[in-house]
């Protein structure tokens, strides 16, 4: 058994030597070409050199990929990400070339699918606008990301510190889109308009402080006294709130902080409360002037407006229900009767002595110009006609063809 393994050995060995020394040179040139080639082999790899294909797309040389699959591959992630059309038609075949190149050269599949769609007609990339986890739009991705920073900031108040964010629940995601997909500029500027941000500002500002006033009361002067002792002065106070507003409506406001820069001086005003012996004289003459109350006291609900109130009121007014009845303060002779203007229905009667009585606002009217009227009796009914804001009447009592104050002539005072 020996013999035989030795002889398969050995006479395998005796040929290959025999042949050697009989072809030097072509044993020699061989070694040298295996040599050159592992070296050639161990360059390549060391380099990163590689084979890969040229993928010429639409007409244009677009990338170079290890196999086809990459391209099928980004093609997939395209149209799985192609909102508005799912048709993988809308990506064209490429033609593949062999060649040599980089291993760092090799496009992968989510970069290629970028480069797909830059050459593919009909297609753009796009931010998809998902309020509240529905998509509301397709726009370019620049133009979106804009108009929503400006939304942000459409309602910052000057000179505050701001920040904004949307009160739905936004979202934006990157995609790619059919071009019929994606909205006009003014439809998206449009559609973000309408969004709800809500702004919290803090603002701190400096402010005037009010003055208050004081009346000193004094019976050494008449009521016709009246002198500013201090002078008001206004302060200056700096406040630090913070404003909560939707849309620019505020919703909420607080004052975190109050601090007293200057404070502020009250004025003091004295005003005297004795009777003069001419406004004496002047009481003493309306009471015995015999006028009464124009109005039944249960019919009146208030007294909405005295004499010198306003504008220089120069009369009172009684309010009450429309259709309440008024009646003559005094006797006398109706010398108007009829629409008067501002006043609007209103009656006038002369009761001698310089003395005349004025009743407007009525809502009708019970007597006639040239009428002789006996006190208490009426003479229309309460309303709100001419230029008024409310059922009232509008009461004047006239000396001489001069307004004066009715509330002593009627027993009234404030």
């Amino acid at each position: 058994m020996t013999v035989i393994l030795k002889d398969l050995i050995e006479k395998p060995i005796k040929k290959v030597s025999k042949f050697a020394n009989n072809n030097k040179i072509l044993v020699r040139f061989s070694v040298f070409g295996i040599c050159a080639v592992a070296a050639l082999v161990v360059c390549i790899v060391s380099c990163g050199i590689t084979l890969g294909f040229n993928v010429n797309y639409q007409g244009e040389n677009i990338a170079i990929v290890g196999g086809k699959s990459v391209f099928e591959t980004a093609k997939s992630l395209v149209v799985e990400n192609l909102a508005g059309n799912n048709d993988d038609k809308v990506i064209a075949a490429p033609d593949y070339a062999l060649t040599i190149t980089l291993a760092e050269n090799l496009s992968q599949p989510e970069d290629l699918a970028d480069v797909i769609v830059e050459n593919t007609d009909g297609v753009e990339f796009v931010s998809a606008l998902k309020v509240n986890g529905d998509v509301v739009l397709y726009a370019p991705r620049e133009e979106l990301g804009s108009f929503l920073n400006a939304a942000l900031r459409k309602y910052y108040v000057k000179n505050a510190e701001n920040n904004s964010t949307f009160v739905d629940d936004i979202e934006i995601c990157e995609g790619y889109c059919v071009s019929g997909k994606v909205k006009p500029t003014a439809e998206v500027k449009k559609a973000i308009d309408k969004l709800k941000v809500k702004t919290v500002s803090t603002v701190t500002a400096e402010k005037d402080i009010k003055y208050t006033t004081k009346v000193v009361y004094t019976k050494e002067k008449t009521r016709e006294y009246s002198k500013v002792e201090t002078k008001g002065k206004k302060g200056r106070k700096v406040e630090t709130t913070v404003v909560e507003t939707v849309n620019g409506k505020e919703t909420a406001s607080t004052l975190v902080s109050r601090k007293i820069v200057k404070k502020a001086v009250q004025e003091v005003v004295v005003k005297g409360t004795a009777i003069s012996r001419t406004e004496a004289n002047a009481i003493a003459e309306a009471k015995s002037a015999g006028f009464i109350r124009p109005m039944n006291k249960s019919d009146i609900k208030m007294i909405s407006a005295y004499w010198g109130d306003g504008r220089n009121h120069k009369a009172i007014d009684f309010a009450g229900d429309t259709g309440s009845p008024i009646f003559a303060a005094k006797g006398g002779k109706v010398t108007f009767s009829g629409w008067d203007g501002n006043y609007g229905y209103a009656v006038v009667i002369d009761h001698g002595n310089g003395y005349e009585t004025r009743y407007a606002h009525a809502n009708a009217l019970c007597v006639r110009k040239g009428e002789t009227v006996k006190q208490g009796q009426q003479v229309a009914t309460l309303g709100n006609t001419g230029r008024s804001t409310g059922p009232h009447l509008h009461f004047e009592i006239l000396k001489n063809g001069r307004q004066v104050n009715p509330a002593p002539f009627i027993g009234y005072s404030r």
